[in-house]
């Protein structure tokens, strides 16, 4: 007698009520990525503009995690009781954060402290802040571009993964907390001193010393403050030349009140703390109250907004 041969029991078949839920689970996937592509996209446009003395943006950093780059590691960036902090361990390296907007003139105030670490250290305001990025997608696909204006850290590791390389370019005023200030110029990740470090007795040493910043930005023209007062640049006679400042005096150049660089006309908003050579790792730095306004019409007076 031949042994019986059992079929194997055929697997049924979606019902049309599943299929249906399927094509709309698919749908929706599909609508929310389209969605994160769009609202990426639209983002890289957004350039902030007001009337004159109005408020362009203010960030308190009292939940602010959504409109900055945050992260951790070696060279951190995270909120902390309300406040941006930015972490750095190791000499020679730095760590910043940007707000997602993008601005042409521009009236920024920030409130900065050095927390711990050396008093050998740089921090302050970046500004025009832009990269290849900003402009162009230098990525293998565009969805990657938008996925990564949304998620920086998931775009931070794209890049690694694909080699993309984003050479940011950048203006910077940094003070030091043993009471120095300096404006550099970065372009495709090259730095340029504009105005070497100078001693102002008005910066507030000391670690836990709260120091109040302040840029404006107008065209190609700019203006620095360090509590209220306006500052000195030592601006080098040739455009090519570096900043030398020595014995009290700009070396081959002359001191202006005014900045004049037309490199790049817009860009992101940020803060920065940097680890100098001299001064090694271990610095934390604090930033709270950030406020910008559309600059008004007639030169400031000596008077800060913080």
């Amino acid at each position: 007698m031949s042994p019986a041969i059992i079929q194997p029991a055929s697997k049924p078949s979606p019902s049309p009520r599943q299929k249906r839920l399927a094509f709309l689970l698919a749908l929706c996937l599909a609508l929310f990525g389209a969605n994160l592509l769009y609202a990426a996209l639209a983002d890289r446009e957004t350039l902030l503009t007001a009337a004159p003395g109005e408020l362009l943006y203010a960030a308190a950093f009292d939940g602010f995690t959504d409109e900055w780059a945050l992260y951790q590691g070696q060279q951190r960036a995270e909120i902390l009781e309300g406040r941006l902090e930015l972490g750095i361990s190791a000499a020679q390296t730095a760590s910043w954060s940007a707000a997602r907007p993008r601005f042409a003139d521009f009236d920024i105030t920030v409130q900065a402290t050095a927390q711990s670490g050396p008093v050998d250290n740089a921090f302050g305001i970046v500004f025009r802040m832009q990269s290849a990025a900003d402009e162009n997608c230098d990525l293998p696909a565009v969805i990657l571009c938008g996925i990564e204006n949304v998620l920086p850290l998931v775009g931070a590791a794209i890049r690694q993964m694909t080699d993309a390389a984003d050479a940011a370019s950048y203006y910077a005023f940094f003070i030091s907390s043993d009471g120095y200030y300096s404006v550099r110029k970065t372009e495709n990740g090259r730095e340029a001193v504009l105005s070497a470090w100078i001693a102002a007795p008005m910066i507030r040493q000391g670690l836990g010393a709260q120091n109040a910043l302040r840029v404006i930005g107008r065209g190609a023209d700019f203006q620095f403050f360090i509590n209220g007062e306006p500052v000195m640049l030592c601006i080098p006679n040739d455009p090519q030349a570096v900043s030398t400042y020595a014995n009290g005096e700009c070396v081959e150049g002359t001191m202006q009140a005014v900045l004049h660089d037309d490199s790049m006309p817009v860009g992101r908003l940020g803060l920065i703390a940097r680890a100098t050579p001299a001064g090694g790792g271990g610095l934390a730095v604090q930033f709270d109250n950030m406020i910008v306004f559309s600059p008004a019409d007639s030169p400031p007076d000596e008077e800060s907004r913080a």
